[in-house]
């Protein structure tokens, strides 16, 4: 495709300005370049307090990228730059007598910040509470135990990846995937990097034609540049965008089959309410937003409150599913499995049942007790002389009769019993074979209660034939976790502070430069010299280096009359440029850490061509299809 087409031709001093914006080097030289362009930038920009606040700038955002090595926490040098920065501008007005407009334009600036912290603080509420309901881990475990070929995960996982991330956000979603990824390649290094770069594209990408997708999408929605039904245009671009380098990549994968995983999980009561919750609470916020022109945040905290009276509901009904939870992490993965002694002894289990170290029982097919060891007695208080013979085996645990596990064993194969009594208590015990582990808190055990582990499997013949059951217990009171409710304002507590804080240091940061004049001799630059369509180019190549975030916010104060098309197009970029390195994203950074020296900058880097081809398809087919 020619490209020449769409872009309008660029002269040798527009490159020199495209540069020294890429660059991100001292605005006032670029300016210095511009002559006439002088008289329309207020004389701040020239002042002592502007240089130091740029030096401050630059110096506090330096240390972002190197949060992994030096460990501080991204949110700390911005934090203390925005202060010092709207220091500098309080007193800069001052000296001109103007210091009601630094007042003014702090407080404009923390609105805009706290529209889009209460929207993401909900959204990340929302994720937390998802993986608290085991939704992502069950997928997870789905697609590990599907037995692909690394070339379908390399498919699945991208295509996955593009589809989740403009609801979830490719970071949660690169991190999910990233997960899949390297449970399935195993050691297979060269799959595991190719397939972590596919997922960093896919899930920008995807994230790319929605609001929810990503930061700087949000933003963009919520100045009401672009409004919901406008970013799916960009729907055709983002995939060729990800398509172009994901089937570059695909040749370098190899057919093969790895072993397939036997990994199992399974979400937890409520998660599939949740996720329709979510996707109400998202409903809500854009009717907020495009019929009533209130804050999409309103909408989003109205959403919160879905979640809250749903977690009161939780509360009173599921108590018992956390501590199910709670008992089995007691258990460690190399604690062995008390059913391992049916491998050994089969249906002669009930004659070593004394000695094993777990009290157990054992009954026939007609579930009439014909084993009950001498650990069990001291466990329940009930000599073996008072049950064998009976069906009162019920008596040692429960007040009212119902069946034990081993009773819901034995009920049918398929499992159902077990799923009725024991429904959301339970989970499969890795021997397999119809046997299953459940727990529970036993007011009746002891002087104050216990809270057991049990586990219980069918006994069969050398014919194969069911000839009883057994049931075998753990006290795990002492190891068992704290018991912990589902309460919404512990996900609330468990957002992403740290990246909140640094959106709020990054805007305030930005907003203060833009107070000393230095956003409008950027957009004099950029798009007066360049125009909008270089421009906007330009602005995905900075993002992949500096940060969507920054670079999107100042194009936001900029304020560039643009059409729609222009809009929709620096959206698209600010979203994918940054798959170009590994740590333009927080998707590609996420899995930098996650796959720490499989996945580097390094390998990325190789691929980094194929990504950019991606992105300039991507700008072609959006202005061929979409215009601007």
């Amino acid at each position: 495709m020619n490209l020449s087409m769409f872009f309008p031709p660029i002269s040798s001093a527009s490159l020199r300005f495209m540069l020294a914006v890429a660059l991100l080097l001292l605005p006032l030289t670029a300016f210095a370049e511009t002559g006439g362009a002088a008289a329309n930038v207020p004389e701040l920009s020239a002042s002592f307090y502007g240089y130091l606040s740029i030096a401050i700038f630059i110096l506090a955002y330096s240390l972002v990228p190197l949060e992994n090595n030096i460990h501080l926490l991204k949110s700390k040098p911005v934090l203390v730059a925005a202060g010092l920065i709207w220091i500098l501008v309080a007193l800069a007005f001052k000296e001109i007598g103007a210091t009601e407009q630094a007042h003014h334009a702090i407080k404009h600036a923390i609105i805009e910040y706290a529209e889009l912290f209460l929207f993401l603080l909900v959204a990340m509420t929302y994720i937390n509470a998802l993986e608290d309901r085991n939704v992502f881990q069950a997928l997870r475990a789905y697609l590990v135990s599907r037995g692909y070929s690394l070339r379908k995960v390399f498919w699945v996982t991208g295509a996955l990846s593009f589809v989740i991330s403009p609801i979830a956000d490719n970071l949660t979603t690169a991190l999910l995937m990233g997960a899949v990824v390297m449970a399935v390649g195993g050691s297979n290094i060269r799959f595991v990097s190719i397939a972590c770069i596919n997922v960093v594209v896919a899930a920008n990408a995807g994230g790319a034609f929605s609001p929810f997708g990503d930061i700087t999408t949000l933003m963009v929605w919520q100045k009401g540049k672009v409004e919901f039904l406008e970013f799916l245009p960009l729907f055709i671009p983002s995939l060729v965008n990800w398509l172009v380098p994901a089937v570059i990549m695909n040749f370098a994968i190899p057919n093969e089959i790895p072993e397939a995983s036997q990994e199992k999980s399974f979400m937890k009561r409520g998660a599939k309410v949740m996720m329709v919750l979510f996707l109400v609470t998202i409903v809500t916020a854009v009717s907020f937003h495009s019929f009533l022109h209130l804050p999409p945040a309103a909408g989003m905290m109205f959403g919160l409150g879905y979640l809250g009276m749903y977690s009161f509901y939780l509360k009173k009904v599921e108590g018992r599913t956390i501590m199910a939870d709670s008992i089995f992490g007691g258990r460690s993965d190399a604690h062995q499995n008390p059913l391992s002694v049916l491998q050994a002894y089969g249906k002669d289990i009930g004659e070593h049942l004394n000695d094993q170290p777990y009290p157990a029982f054992m009954i026939d097919k007609e579930k009439s007790v014909t084993h009950w060891n001498t650990a069990l007695e001291e466990l329940t208080g009930i000599k073996a002389e008072e049950v064998i013979g009976t069906k009162d085996h019920w008596k040692g645990f429960y007040k009212d009769q119902r069946p034990t596990l081993a009773d819901a064993v034995l009920e049918d194969e398929s499992g159902a019993g077990v799923r009725q009594h024991y429904q959301n208590k339970y989970r499969d015990n890795p021997m397999g074979g119809k046997s299953y582990d459940a727990a529970s808190y036993f007011d009746n055990i002891g002087s104050s209660g216990a809270y057991l582990m049990f586990s219980a499997a069918p006994v069969v013949d050398e014919s194969g034939e069911t000839v009883g059951a057994v049931e075998l217990f753990e006290d795990m009171t002492e190891k068992r976790e704290e018991v912990k409710e589902f309460d919404v304002m512990e996900r609330v507590s468990r957002a992403e502070w740290d990246t909140l804080l640094f959106f709020y240091g990054v805007i305030l940061c930005v907003a203060g430069l833009s107070q000393f004049g230095y956003m409008a001799i950027v957009s004099e630059l950029m798009y007066n010299d360049l125009g909008p369509t270089w421009a906007n180019g330009l602005v995905g190549v900075l993002s992949a280096i500096v940060d969507n975030i920054p670079v999107m916010f100042a194009v936001l104060t900029m304020d560039p009359a643009m059409s729609l098309g222009q809009w929709q197009l620096v959206t698209l970029t600010a979203g994918v440029g940054g798959s170009m390195l590994a740590i333009g994203s927080a998707a590609g950074v996420a899995l930098l850490g996650t796959a720490r020296g499989v996945y580097t900058f390094a390998s990325h880097l190789k691929w980094t061509p194929a990504i950019a081809l991606g992105y300039v398809a991507s700008i072609g087919v959006h202005l061929l299809i979409n215009g601007v």
